[in-house]
């Protein structure tokens, strides 16, 4: 499935910055999601679906057969294949490793739409109040990047919408 949000960020991101950038960028990304999907071959949950939305690529499973533990290895598989190769690229191609840091740990934030959210989620599912602890602590941290970004005279104005897109997830469908 893919929504509008993909290729207008594509387009974004094109625009603010250079082709190959894009290339090693999808090509990060889909390595993230084969991690996923790795995990999910292992659990033996199966992939229900392949998304692209404006915050990238996500694959999905159906978790109501799936214990704990089997989620939370899907959920930190993608950004342990990052850091992986992180590490692995160190002092290969830096540009590349630096990539793969970026979207390791910036999919353990505990924002609902990445990896580190969805982990949180399946452990707190139960306890709604600690739930809207973090919505409310994500939405702050979303309103924090964007300040910085403007602090740091950012210019690129995907990483604005991106601290927008994931503060008002936060409150969508909740």
């Amino acid at each position: 499935m893919v929504d509008f949000g993909f290729p207008a960020m594509a387009a974004v991101l094109f625009l603010w910055g250079d082709g190959d950038m894009l290339t090693r960028l999808m090509a990060v990304c889909m390595l993230h999601e084969l991690g996923h999907g790795l995990a999910m071959w292992a659990t033996r949950a199966g992939v229900r679906e392949i998304r692209f939305y404006a915050a990238g690529m996500q694959m999905r499973t159906n978790p109501f057969f799936l214990t704990v533990p089997q989620l939370l290895c899907i959920y930190v598989s993608g950004p342990a294949v990052n850091l992986l190769f992180a590490f692995l690229l160190r002092h290969q191609d830096t540009g590349t490793a630096a990539l793969h840091l970026c979207m390791g740990c910036f999919n353990l934030l505990p924002f609902r739409m990445l990896d580190g959210g969805a982990a949180l989620e399946c452990l707190w599912e139960d306890k709604p109040g600690i739930q809207r602890v973090r919505q409310v602590f994500c939405t702050l941290l979303a309103a924090a990047a964007a300040v910085c970004l403007w602090a740091w005279k950012v210019q690129n104005p995907a990483l604005y919408l991106m601290a927008a897109y994931l503060g008002a997830a936060e409150w969508i469908g909740t």
